[in-house]
C-alpha cells in the first residue's frame, strides 16, 4: 500500500528532479521541439508544491485533481494539457482513497494511458509520452496480475 503522505512525498521528489534537470530537458526538447519542456514542467511542478498544503487532509483523488488543475493552468504547450489529463484521469479512479493498493495503481496507470491517448490523439510509435507510459502501464499491470507488489521494487 502507498498512502497519501507518500504520494505527496513523491510529488515533491518529482518537482525537485524536474527543477534539477530543467536545463537538460529543455536541451533535449530543442532537438525536436520548441525548447521549453524542462522550463514548463519545472514551473508547473513548483506550483504544484505550493498547492500541496491545501490538500494534505484530502483523499488521493483530490490530490491528483489539484495536481491536474495546477498543471493545466501553469504548464504551457502540449505538456500542460497532457500531464493535466493524466492526473485528472488518475484522480477519477482513486476518488475517496487515502491508500492505494497495487491494483489501484494499475487502474491509475490504465486511466492515465487512456487520458493521454484521448487528449493527445497519439498512437504508440508517434514519439510521445505514450511510448513510455503505455509499456510501463502494461508491465506494471502484468506484474500485479502475477502477484507482485509495486512496493517490492
Amino acid at each position: 500500500m502507498v498512502n497519501k503522505e507518500q504520494i505527496i512525498q513523491w510529488l515533491e521528489a518529482v518537482a525537485t528532479v524536474l527543477e534539477e534537470n530543467k536545463d537538460y530537458l529543455t536541451e533535449l526538447d530543442a532537438a525536436i521541439g520548441d525548447a521549453d519542456h524542462g522550463i514548463n514542467m519545472s514551473r508547473g511542478f513548483q506550483k504544484v508544491i505550493t498547492q500541496l498544503p491545501t490538500v494534505t487532509n484530502k483523499d488521493i483523488g483530490s490530490i491528483f485533481k489539484t495536481v491536474s488543475m495546477t498543471l493545466i493552468s501553469t504548464v504551457g504547450g502540449a505538456s500542460g494539457p497532457l500531464y493535466g489529463t493524466l492526473f485528472l484521469r488518475a484522480s477519477a479512479v482513486v476518488t475517496g482513497k487515502s491508500e492505494l493498493t497495487s491494483e489501484d495503481m494499475a487502474k491509475v496507470f490504465a486511466a492515465a494511458v487512456e487520458g493521454v491517448v484521448q487528449r493527445g490523439k497519439a498512437n504508440l510509435g508517434d514519439k510521445t509520452i505514450l511510448d513510455a507510459l503505455s509499456p510501463a502501464a502494461n508491465t506494471f499491470t502484468e506484474a500485479v496480475a502475477n502477484g507482485s507488489s509495486f512496493l517490492e521494487r
